[in-house]
């Protein structure tokens, strides 16, 4: 075995040596002006790689967090809320709804199906619905929805626009208030390359307007809480303090070298890494991928949940497994964090030995797969 760990994992991810050292510093006090200077600068940036002029929160919490906000903040049992509904991140938003008794209705997806703008509208224009809660790339599956598409759809109509952008920002253009969104997430372990443990949304000057006339159903997620102690540069609760402190240099880093910068480094690697597939017997789920994630579909013949384990097994490479139905038949590679070709070239060679492998056994199904 390769001793070296390759991530290829859509979080965690490889993180840079600078991240790494800063993570590995003694924790400064939180309780000062220095560290409220540090918490201005990282909103700062935040407002720039969402693309808004509007507010940024920020959660201890994963990025299922910052969705449970949006619920216990913006949401009550006088809306009516449309889900898209594509995958498992979909379902999140269906989960939350249902725990916290918020009445809805979905729109199911085949794994990568994408939108139809024309459904939607279909539906939208009955004017039934308040919200449209969507997630701008389901992770699951690595579709990307056409989120300035459907930001014009929701402007025409009046409906507030929830996106999560979890895996998304840094890595697809993402532009908050050009797209009509109202309020948008984000979490550290994606495409900022950072440790799990931070979540981040956005909203706009209608969704802090909702805000006022609701009552938030949570006492750690209020957001009128977390809004007025970020007046002063703190939290109202203990932030993770490194985790500050690796992501103040980070987005330090991407306003250097531009958004644009780490959209096209992503987009390179995801277009290196699928050509590099070519030739080989197997295929891409969605048509429309995004630069974040590739999810690929194996053959009848190939259980990709064993040729994920092989590849963690035989060769230090971590890929993501997917659930469900999708168990068998599709694994992820993400081209998040401090990956290069280099570490590509070493994965598509691993994948090809173990399909050589599969080639000369009958072994490779290991277990009974339905849902074929």
């Amino acid at each position: 075995m390769n001793d070296k760990i390759r991530l290829f994992t859509p979080g965690p991810v490889t993180m840079s040596a600078r991240t790494l050292a800063i993570g590995a510093s003694q924790l400064p006090y939180n309780r000062t002006e220095q560290f409220s200077q540090i918490t201005f600068e990282i909103i700062k940036d935040l407002k720039y790689i969402f693309g808004t002029q509007g507010d940024v929160v920020i959660f201890a919490a994963s990025g299922t967090g910052a969705m449970e906000a949006v619920i216990c903040n913006f949401l009550d049992q006088s809306d009516k809320v449309l889900i898209v509904n594509g995958g498992t991140f979909g379902q999140r938003w269906v989960d939350l709804c249902i725990q916290h008794e918020i009445p809805f209705e979905q729109i199911s997806l085949d794994p990568g199906q994408p939108i139809s703008l024309e459904d939607l509208e279909r539906t939208l224009s009955t004017q039934e619905y308040s919200t449209l809660l969507i997630n701008a790339h389901e992770t699951s599956t690595g579709i990307i929805y056409d989120t300035k598409a459907i930001g014009e759809l929701t402007q025409k109509y009046g409906v507030f626009f929830v996106v999560d952008a979890i895996s998304t920002i840094c890595a697809d253009i993402f532009m908050m208030d050009k797209w009509h969104v109202d309020v948008s997430l984000l979490s550290s372990q994606k495409a900022l390359a950072l440790p799990p443990g931070l979540s981040f949304l956005a909203l706009n000057k209608k969704a802090k307007l909702r805000l006022e006339n609701k009552t938030c159903q949570s006492y750690y997620f209020d957001i009128k809480e977390f809004l007025a102690n970020q007046k002063r540069g703190q939290m109202p609760f203990t932030p993770v303090i490194g985790h500050f402190m690796m992501l103040h240099e980070r987005l330090r880093e991407i306003r250097l070298q531009g958004i644009d910068f780490f959209i096209s480094h992503h987009s390179k690697l995801a277009e290196y890494f699928r050509k590099g597939l070519q030739g080989l017997p197997l295929s891409f789920l969605p048509n429309s991928p995004s630069n974040a994630l590739t999810a690929i579909s194996c053959p009848k013949d190939i259980d990709a949940f064993d040729l994920v384990t092989r590849l963690a097994d035989d060769f230090n490479c971590f890929v993501a497994p997917n659930g469900g139905d999708l168990k068998y038949r599709v694994f992820r590679v993400s081209h998040l964090g401090e990956q290069n070709e280099t570490d590509i070239d070493f994965l598509i060679s691993a994948l090809e030995d173990i399909l050589n492998y599969y080639q000369q056994t009958e072994n490779h199904i290991i277990m009974e797969r339905e849902n074929y």
